[in-house]
């Protein structure tokens, strides 16, 4: 449990329950108690139920790219590597084909392992041509 439902309601939820127990017959006490349980209980699955609902709606949570995370990709080896040219076809699907494919794994890999001056020279080519459709 975190955020917002926190562990009050099921805290509450537990207390109330021990005290119905502990009271026994003294139906004045025990039958208020399990009443606060049970509503303590039933509130923290309706907000959990929420929550899940919401968090389902928003989407996975995506890191804008910056230039910062540009630059360290860069730097970052081939993992990096692989970062630029997808945001490079990002970047192609966004300002002038929406309708390009996707790369298939084996192609950003025969990118990526091209030797270094090869790579930025693709880099380059690639980061012309996308400033020319723009």
């Amino acid at each position: 449990m975190s955020g917002s439902i926190g562990w009050w309601w099921p805290a509450l939820a537990g207390i109330a329950t021990i005290v119905a127990f502990a009271v026994g017959p003294t139906y004045s006490v025990a039958v208020p108690a399990a009443t606060v349980a049970v509503v303590a209980a039933s509130l923290t699955i309706v907000e959990v139920i929420v929550r899940q609902r919401s968090e389902a709606e928003a989407g996975p949570a995506r890191a804008p790219i910056v230039p910062g995370g540009v630059r360290g990709a860069l730097a970052g080896g081939e993992p990096g590597r692989e970062d630029v040219v997808l945001t490079l076809d990002l970047l192609e699907r966004k300002i002038s084909r929406p309708d390009l494919p996707a790369r298939t794994g084996p192609q950003v890999t025969a990118i990526v392992r091209r030797p270094a001056p090869e790579y930025r020279r693709y880099v380059a080519q690639r980061l012309d041509e996308l400033e020319e459709a723009s």
